[in-house]
């Protein structure tokens, strides 16, 4: 299966995957990929999206925050209204924990591990998309480098100093390269074109913490997963994206296994 280029955005800009105060959506979310549903159907002009999250750590996202969760955004899953083909995050941001971020300038000061990683899981993704917008694909080689294997904060400097460039000299990974070769337009695992329900499907969910259900216990239109290693440094291992169009939501559930 192949998603018609105009159908889907591999690392879309914040402004077309969120519809307002984009500030704080910024400060907490990666954008991933978007798809529109026309083809699903020719009828539905939908865009929905992928997105992940800069606090993936240790534990759950939301576990020590539940006093802010909402119907749809609790422990490693993520609500959002969609408005105009775009997202609006359902809950309160003290639904998160981490959100410092550590400029160049600040080195000096003491920063606490999920802090670093907060950071390092956002400068990760910046470097990916980068390859990806200077070589057309995902990054598909070996990242091994000893200097990042340091504790602490010189983790955190010593990657951004790294450019698109650089990493594209590392040696090739067979494995990325096969794997992402099999991806769905080189990124998505499976998309539920059939409609089938989530245990039928090769990606069952079967170790997701919770999973979006409407009010009669019906579960979400399940409608596509992928995989989070490909965009930043602590990742789920796979994200699933659910869809209700009569209550124009969407749910990202994360998956670790």
């Amino acid at each position: 299966m192949e998603i018609p280029h105009s159908s889907i955005k591999i690392f879309p800009q914040y402004e077309d995957v969120f519809y307002d105060d984009i500030e704080n959506h910024r400060k907490y979310f990666l954008p991933l990929c978007s798809i529109n549903l026309n083809f699903f159907s020719k009828e539905k002009d939908q865009w929905l999206h992928f997105v992940s999250v800069k606090e993936i750590y240790d534990g759950r996202i939301g576990e020590n925050t539940t006093a802010f969760h909402t119907d749809y955004t609790k422990c490693d899953m993520l609500g959002f209204d969609i408005i105009d083909g775009k997202y609006k995050f359902d809950a309160q941001w003290e639904y998160f924990t981490v959100s410092t971020e550590i400029l160049p300038e600040n080195y000096h000061l003491e920063y606490t591990d999920e802090e670093i990683q907060f950071n390092f899981n956002d400068a990760m993704y910046q470097l990916k998309k980068s390859y990806y917008k200077k070589f057309g694909q995902l990054y598909d080689r070996d990242f091994y480098r000893p200097g990042l294997t340091v504790e602490g904060i010189r983790k955190l400097e010593r990657l951004l100093k790294l450019s698109a460039e650089d990493i594209h000299k590392d040696g090739p990974s067979d494995y990325l390269a096969e794997t992402i070769d099999k991806k769905i337009n080189g990124v998505i695992d499976e998309i539920n074109v059939k409609n089938l329900p989530l245990d039928e499907c090769e990606y069952s969910g079967q170790n997701l913490t919770d999973k979006p259900f409407q009010a009669d216990g019906s579960l979400f239109s399940y409608i596509a997963c992928m995989e989070g290693y490909n965009f930043q440094e602590n990742a789920a291992d796979q994200i699933y994206l659910f869809y209700n169009d009569d209550l124009e939501k969407a749910v990202i559930c994360l998956e670790y296994t």
